[in-house]
This record gives structure tokens, sequence and C-alpha cells, in this order.
């Protein structure tokens, strides 16, 4: 009879032990660098103003015209690839720098802004078979100011990495993004406050 139970529970460890060790393969170590942490947040800044610098629909869209669903979503397509490496950046990081979480976030909150306002206007504009005017488009954001960019979050720090990011000339330079005169490594500024 003892030797009955041994052979039992030695059987039902063996079917166990397969669960217990997929489970602990299941646990993610999170990087925890904030120089990598830095550079990591700032390749998504970066990616997504590549994104935008490369992109045929906004290179083509006029300023004048009101806006169609092709430049909706091409702004929801370089939006996800914003939120998604974000997304990927808090599973893949450990974030113990306020000043790098508050950019985070601010820059996480503006995405999630900027795409509520992009949704809401590709709805309306399926809803007018994507035809308007100038005139129709200012009436549709006069009626829906709260998808207003001024309304959309985000933080000090996210305001100053747009700064740092930005030219700041009378003569800009429309290859700016993709130059030598890309200001890099603006995030890890902040690691030496760790």
């Amino acid at each position: 009879m003892i030797k009955n139970n041994k052979i039992i529970f030695l059987i039902l460890l063996l079917l166990f032990l397969p669960f217990c060790v997929a489970n602990e393969e299941q646990v993610v170590i999170k990087i925890n660098n904030c120089f990598k942490l830095a550079d990591a947040v700032e390749d998504v800044f970066d990616t997504i103003q590549i994104e935008a610098y490369e992109s045929e629909v906004y290179k083509t869209y006029s300023g004048i015209d009101p806006t169609k669903l092709d430049y909706i979503n091409e702004a929801l397509r370089i939006n996800k690839i914003g939120l998604d490496g974000l997304e990927e950046v808090l599973k893949n990081y450990e974030i113990n720098n306020k000043n790098i979480e508050s950019l985070i976030e601010g820059f996480y909150n503006n995405f999630l802004d900027s795409r509520e306002a992009n949704l809401a206007l590709e709805k309306h504009l399926i809803s007018i078979n994507n035809q308007w005017t100038i005139q129709e488009e200012v009436k549709w954001w006069e009626e829906n100011k709260q998808y207003s960019i001024l309304n959309w979050r985000n933080s000090d720090e996210y305001l100053q990495l747009m700064s740092d990011k930005s030219q700041n000339t009378l003569n800009p330079d429309p290859d700016f993004v993709v130059s030598d005169s890309y200001p890099k490594n603006i995030v890890r500024l902040y690691c030496d406050n760790v």
C-alpha cells in the first residue's frame, strides 16, 4: 500500500511539474537601467517622428483642404506605433525615475487623447462619406471642442521633449528629423537624478 502511494505521488508530481516550470518561465525580468530606459522612450518618440517624416500621405497633404480619411488613417497608424512602443517600454523596463515616469505618462496620455480625437473625426468623416469643406470642418471642431489638442493630456517632461526635438529656426529644414542636427539622447539627461 505504501509503495502504491509513492508511485501515485510520483505520477502526480511528474504530471504537475511541467506546469510549475512553465509558470516560472513566464516571469519577466524587467531591465533596471535608467540610460536604457531613457533611450527606449526616446526611440519611440523618434520612431513616430520618422514615420511622420516618411509618410507619403503627410507629404502630399495640403493645409488648405479639409481633413480626409486617408490623413486620419495615417494619424491613427502612427499613433498606434507610439502607443505600442510605449506599452513595450512599460512591459520591459523598471521605471524608477520620477521624471521619466512623468514623461512616459504625458506621452502616453497625449497619444490616447490624440487617438480619441482621430477616432471621433474618422467616425464623422465616414458618416458624411468623406466629403466636406474647410468651413464644415471648422464648424465640426467648434462643436466638438472636447477633442481639441488644447485638451490633450501631457506633462511638463513630455512638452520639454517635444520642445527639445523641435527646430528653432525661421528657415525650417524639412529633413530635420533625419539630419545630423536632430538632437539625440535628450531623455538621458534625467538619469543624473536617479
